[in-house]
């Protein structure tokens, strides 16, 4: 076990520690010391080097970590697992709970945080809205069965690639359609389950993303964001909400303004760059 302040693999990313009740969840919070064992600490190193190589924001300042060894069962216990609330650049940061408004960030660093962590869960894993926990307690790979994984791929599949899917954690005909459908685009062999595979699939994917996350957001993204906040809230709250944003959409000047306008995000053009 060692103790750590930093993320020293591509010279040095700062460890801070932003939660009630010294620092609110989301500022940059204070430095903070780590505790955690010597052979994660080493894939954390490689992870994130990979993660912020492949960023178009390069490497960030600070990290803020919710912990890493912690007293509790699992890999926290044995300094092996890590939390991830937000990632600050000098003049950009993700927040982890701002998901639905960063979702091509988000999905392009998670993409590559998942080749080196068996265990990534995220934004819609119930209880980790607010931070990114991995862990290397499995190895390596996509199995239909884990809710976590089907997640990350539904999310994929919907935000990144335009697949009109339910998200749900559940692996079923329409999921593998779709991502059938994607590995034929992508250049990637079936089936999603060998490892060579899956692997191929997170790189090109995080690459794709962190492309899309350059482009300009337009009024249509905005719009698109309004809708899958609508999607995810509680059901007693979602009927009224649904009714007030279709009304305003469906309105005649809100409706000719709409279909004026341009999607700028140019996928076919993303991918070509990608896989050529």
């Amino acid at each position: 076990m060692k103790t750590i302040n930093a993320i020293n693999g591509i010279n040095g990313i700062a460890l801070h520690y932003a939660r009630l009740p010294q620092h609110p969840y989301g500022t940059i919070g204070r430095p903070q010391d780590f505790k955690v064992e010597e052979g994660f600490f080493e894939i954390l190193k490689t992870a994130f080097d990979e993660v912020f190589t492949n960023c178009p924001l390069g490497k960030p300042n600070v990290i803020t970590c919710a912990g890493i060894l912690v007293n509790k069962p699992g890999h926290h216990g044995l300094g092996k697992a890590f939390d991830l609330d937000a990632i600050f650049w000098d003049d950009h940061t993700l927040i982890t709970n701002n998901f639905i408004h960063q979702k091509e960030l988000y999905l392009g660093i998670e993409s590559y945080l998942r080749k080196h962590f068996g265990i990534v869960l995220n934004y819609l894993y119930p209880n980790h809205a607010d931070h990114w926990h991995f862990d290397t307690s499995v190895n390596v790979d996509y199995n239909e069965s884990s809710k976590s994984e089907t997640l990350y791929l539904q999310m994929v599949l919907k935000y990144i690639y335009g697949k009109s899917i339910i998200v749900d954690g559940i692996s079923g005909p329409q999921t593998r359609a779709a991502t059938r459908e994607v590995f034929d685009r992508l250049g990637v062999s079936s089936p999603i389950t060998t490892k060579v595979n899956y692997l191929k699939f997170l790189d090109i994917t995080g690459k794709i993303a962190f492309k899309l996350s350059e482009e300009k957001v337009s009024p249509l993204q905005l719009l698109e964001n309004l809708e899958t906040v609508v999607e995810n809230l509680p059901t007693e709250n979602k009927h009224g909400v649904s009714q007030a944003l279709n009304s305003f959409v469906m309105h005649h000047d809100t409706s000719t303004w709409l279909n004026g306008l341009d999607d700028d995000h140019d996928l076919e053009s993303i991918i070509n760059d990608v896989i050529t």
